[in-house]
């Protein structure tokens, strides 16, 4: 099946990275986050008894999948070259091929605001930017989050969603600063300084992205855009973060000596959004 054209956003050049990164976290990453199965409403709970054994969370199939708004987000984004490209490619599946420039964002976010059956809950993620089918776009290699309902929505179109003992974003010494931390390893953390004050930022189509699924495998690959109903408003902060990985994380090696100072920015965003994922092949 041929499937439908989708709007997307993409900044292609160099003068237009910093811009692209912000269309990306105000745009995709909101939407890629609250990724959730289908409605409660739409199969019965069994009624509980003393002797019922705990029932795992259902994980929607994206056929499944109704959307569940997202309303309220605020977050940490930052976006550097790879420091070695050697790994970049070995964390691109082989279905991707490499981008005229490689790029990678790495994000801590807060989902304040969202619809049942969804909770206010937080994510970190790390995204590469990659090409299918000659089309450029962005996959995430890892995506922990606090909540198991997101977790398992989120994989039932390809992110690698995990649960993780605690994610934390919290101002701090008039910036902001992101933290992950699973099975007693601070696995990702992004201190933020802004560099400007607060401005609108125009709002885009959004960043396409591609998921294979099941996540991190295949062989389905899934092209995940943005839908938004009436207007949804972005605050960006320009600034400079340092970011640091734990040493087993597999992307650490994408990060210089100590993390490094890298561009970065603050979004607060809100509005009425959901995902739409289309199965590519």
């Amino acid at each position: 099946m041929r499937p439908r054209k989708l709007t997307q956003g993409i900044i292609p050049r160099r003068l237009a990275v910093w811009l692209a990164v912000i269309v990306f976290a105000a745009a995709l990453s909101l939407s890629l986050s609250g990724c959730g199965g289908e409605e409660s409403e739409s199969r019965a709970t069994p009624e509980p008894t003393m002797t019922a054994a705990p029932q795992p969370t259902p994980v929607p199939t994206p056929q499944d999948r109704r959307p569940w708004s997202f309303q309220g987000q605020r977050g940490i984004t930052a976006a550097f070259a790879p420091a070695d490209l050697g790994l970049y490619r070995s964390l691109l599946p082989e279905s991707f091929d490499m981008p005229d420039q490689p790029l990678v964002a790495v994000s801590v976010v807060d989902y304040y605001d969202v619809t049942l059956p969804l909770k206010p809950y937080r994510e970190g993620y790390v995204a590469l930017q990659c090409k299918y089918q000659g089309r450029t776009g962005w996959h995430v290699v890892t995506m922990p989050v606090d909540d198991e309902t997101s977790s398992a929505g989120g994989r039932s179109i390809g992110f690698p969603k995990y649960v993780a003992d605690e994610i934390t974003l919290e101002e701090q010494g008039g910036g902001w600063s992101g933290r992950v931390v699973h099975e007693g390893r601070t696995v990702m953390e992004i201190a933020f300084i802004p560099t400007g004050s607060a401005a609108p930022a125009a709002e885009g189509g959004g960043s396409v992205v591609f998921q294979l699924l099941p996540p991190g495998e295949g062989p389905a690959v899934y092209e995940v855009n943005t839908v938004t109903s009436g207007e949804r408003r972005t605050m960006t902060t320009p600034g400079s973060a340092t970011v640091r990985a734990d040493a087993g994380e597999p992307w650490s090696g994408l990060l210089g000596p100590e993390g490094g100072t890298v561009w970065a920015s603050f979004e607060e965003v809100v509005g009425n959004w959901w995902l739409e994922p289309t199965q590519l092949e």
